[in-house]
């Protein structure tokens, strides 16, 4: 299992427990993280370290309520074309990392929140497929799964999968980890695991993003009354 160094706290972490992306070695386990089994902590480029440099709720509301979308083309460009370019081998690791991230930036409140995060996203049609107490079964379908599927030899959906991992953790206060089970050019399952036997330490339960609603328009002109 790897963990990033941003995962913890400073003083959860000893100098001789943080190395290189690009050289992960495994570590003896640290008792104060609360993680009992063997796991590596890998030191992430400054430049991805970027987590809480804006106000998230605020940053969320302006752009979900936001009648301007974004060009498809350009989100394209930096997820498909840009990001693999310069993470290289790492990118699936560092994308996983990234979507573990997100999740603390953006925490949200419900199964239907987490939905209309997807959509609002671009991520896709999200669904709860099957859940246990520890086991959470998501698929994931649409437009967006389709269009990259059928344009991209090997899509990769670790933000995502990341996403939904730490989703769970926030919720649970314990660790959670997830894997994509099946996938094909329609549709992609990912399953989260909740390990009750390792809660997490210290854990500072966040506020829950306002998830903004679609509005549905009603025409300016009523219709006459009948004479």
């Amino acid at each position: 299992m790897v963990f990033f160094e941003i995962d913890f706290k400073p003083d959860q972490l000893r100098r001789n427990c943080k190395v290189s992306v690009d050289k992960l070695k495994k570590t003896d386990t640290l008792v104060e993280t609360g993680y009992n089994n063997d796991y590596t902590v890998a030191r992430i480029p400054r430049f991805f370290a970027w987590k809480g440099i804006i106000m998230t709720n605020d940053f969320y509301s302006q752009f979900a309520g936001n009648s301007i979308k974004a060009s498809i083309l350009s989100v394209e460009i930096l997820r498909d074309a840009l990001i693999p370019k310069l993470l290289g081998d790492d990118s699936s690791g560092i994308l996983y990392w990234a979507g573990k991230d997100l999740a603390r930036q953006f925490p949200v409140a419900s199964d239907d929140d987490l939905v209309t995060f997807f959509e609002q996203t671009g991520w896709g049609h999200l669904v709860v497929i099957t859940t246990t107490d520890d086991l959470i079964t998501y698929e994931l379908t649409g437009e967006p799964v389709a269009r990259r599927s059928a344009t991209i030899k090997s899509p990769d959906f670790m933000l995502e999968t990341g996403f939904l991992a730490e989703q769970s953790a926030l919720r649970t206060n314990c660790v959670s980890e997830a894997k994509i089970t099946f996938q094909n050019r329609m549709r992609l399952r990912i399953s989260v695991t909740i390990d009750h036997n390792q809660p997490i330490v210290n854990h500072d339960p966040a506020t829950p993003i306002e998830i903004v609603r679609p509005q549905v328009e009603l025409d300016d002109e009523q219709p006459e009354e009948a004479q």
